[in-house]
């Protein structure tokens, strides 16, 4: 029985989701970023998972973002065997990509309802949305020394 108790706050969480991005897609025109938004609409203030986002992310980059993040919870919660890592997964990889501190605060919360929610799961690296490519190593190790 705890297993419906369980999907039944994931399904509520994706309810206040979907409600802060039909606040956003009706008001996020009006703001050039997430925290201003949060910061000037009641509606949104009060969604607390919002405040783990990155505050400088457009209004539209979250919409985008939390769709692509949410979009498989309604048939994967509605599944006979629950999929958890995937639930997690989504949200962690296209939500909160580079911001490790904003994943942790997200995951605390989600635990008061859902103690499982994201185990197992690596942990963002703390990169600050910055991902590290051959070219902010430079110069590359096999030339340094040569002349």
């Amino acid at each position: 029985m705890k297993d419906a108790y369980e999907r039944r706050a994931l399904l509520l969480h994706l309810g206040d989701v979907l409600e802060a991005l039909s606040c956003l897609s009706r008001n996020g025109q009006r703001y050039t970023t997430l925290g201003d938004a949060i910061a000037r609409e009641d509606s949104l203030a009060s969604l607390t998972w919002l405040g783990y986002l990155d505050p400088a992310m457009t209004p539209q980059q979250v919409s985008e973002r939390a769709t692509a993040a949410f979009f498989l919870w309604p048939k994967t919660l509605l599944d006979e065997d629950l999929n958890r890592s995937l639930l997690a997964s989504t949200v962690q990889h296209d939500l909160f990509a580079g911001n490790a501190a904003g994943w942790e605060r997200y995951v605390k919360e989600r635990r008061n309802d859902v103690a499982w929610f994201a185990e197992g799961l690596q942990p963002i690296p703390s990169d600050n949305g910055k991902p590290e490519s051959r070219f902010s190593r430079w110069p590359w190790p096999a030339e340094t020394g040569a002349s």
